[in-house]
């Protein structure tokens, strides 16, 4: 974040950080003087190609809950020789990483943890990241504003419904969204942009208005295996992450799962069928996990994509260099099992689980 952007989330929270987190504090508000100057310098240098670029082709957005299969939809796709992403770095730095790539991408890459905290993937500075953070670095409306002060009242998952959310904050997203993509086509020339993050889901009647001809591809998994996997996620999130230390219990953090997800597919559903086919295609985790080559093969046939004989030996090789990876086990207990089928039944009937 920059140094007015970084004050304005600490001022709307009312300064209410841990002592524990003063240091983290500091850290980051001395790295918003840097990226402020950065982004001057960018926007001095780059500031008209940005505003006259324009996208190559209309971006892939891959959606659904957290946990559900995006990461690995996105990773796939991204070894498309046709295609481009954001990195991690991209995402994070994202008014700024045009100019300071060549002298801060080695540090960062250097620093960056081998591992995701909440599944143990791999992952590197320049792996695919969600475009959403490289929102919230720009100050946009996004739910993810909750993980920096998880226990104060803001009732950021509002914006899971995108579609009744204000014009303001819709315009914060379209204006951050559209200047990202922007930037990205400078670095990627001519190719195709994949992105992903889970809040798109509840944005689509709104991403398919901005970006006329984009295409969506939705994951779908089963209830059981998402709601302890995206508590987890949450967990390890704002334990890393939050300027206060969580004192939320598992009670409330699952209802606030369960509240997220009413929402956004609420927006879902509600215009799903307003995309035609060659447009939206929604794949089940499961599926893709079982056969890879034939599910990314329908996703391409119906997206009316080119390219697929070229993202044949890629994927290959990543399901190669990935066969000893093991996903966590949860056991569930009876109460929460019937609270899932109960609060799920909507998404389950839609998905065929």
């Amino acid at each position: 974040m920059s140094v007015g952007i970084y004050y304005r989330l600490l001022k709307e929270n009312r300064f209410r950080v841990h002592p524990f987190r003063y240091p983290m504090t500091g850290l980051v508000g001395g790295c918003s003087v840097v990226n402020s100057v950065l982004n001057r310098c960018q926007s001095l240098a780059f500031e008209k190609r940005i505003a006259q670029a324009e996208l190559a082709q209309p971006p892939i957005f891959i959606i659904g809950h957290w946990r559900s299969g995006t990461t690995l939809m996105h990773e796939l796709m991204s070894l498309d020789p046709e295609a481009a992403f954001p990195s991690n770095f991209e995402a994070f730095v994202p008014r700024h990483f045009l100019l300071s790539h060549p002298f801060f991408f080695p540090l960062v890459k250097l620093l960056m943890p081998a591992k995701r905290p909440m599944d143990s993937m791999a992952i590197s500075a320049d792996s695919p990241q969600e475009d959403d953070f490289a929102l919230i670095s720009d100050g946009a409306a996004t739910p993810y504003r909750r993980i920096a002060f998880p226990n104060n009242d803001e009732k950021h998952q509002q914006q899971l419904r995108f579609d009744q959310t204000d014009s303001q904050q819709q315009e914060s997203v379209r204006a951050s969204l559209d200047h990202f993509l922007r930037s990205l086509t400078i670095r990627y020339p001519d190719k195709r942009l994949v992105l992903k993050s889970p809040p798109h889901t509840g944005r689509i009647a709104q991403l398919a208005k901005w970006f006329p001809g984009a295409k969506f591809i939705h994951m779908a998994r089963h209830p059981h295996k998402l709601v302890s996997s995206t508590m987890r996620l949450w967990k390890s999130l704002d334990e890393i992450h939050a300027f206060q230390l969580p004192r939320y219990d598992d009670g409330w953090l699952k209802d606030y799962v369960f509240e997220c997800q009413r929402l956004m597919y609420a927006s879902y559903f509600d215009h799903r069928d307003e995309l035609p086919p060659e447009q939206l295609i929604e794949v089940k985790f499961e599926q893709l996990v079982k056969s890879p080559q034939e599910t990314m093969q329908r996703v391409y046939q119906q997206l009316q994509l080119d390219g697929f004989e070229g993202l044949r030996p890629p994927m290959e090789n990543y399901f190669d260099q990935r066969k000893g990876h093991k996903t966590n086990l949860v056991q569930l207990d009876d109460g929460l099992v019937s609270a899932i089928d109960n609060h799920w039944k909507p998404y389950a009937d839609a998905f065929g689980y």
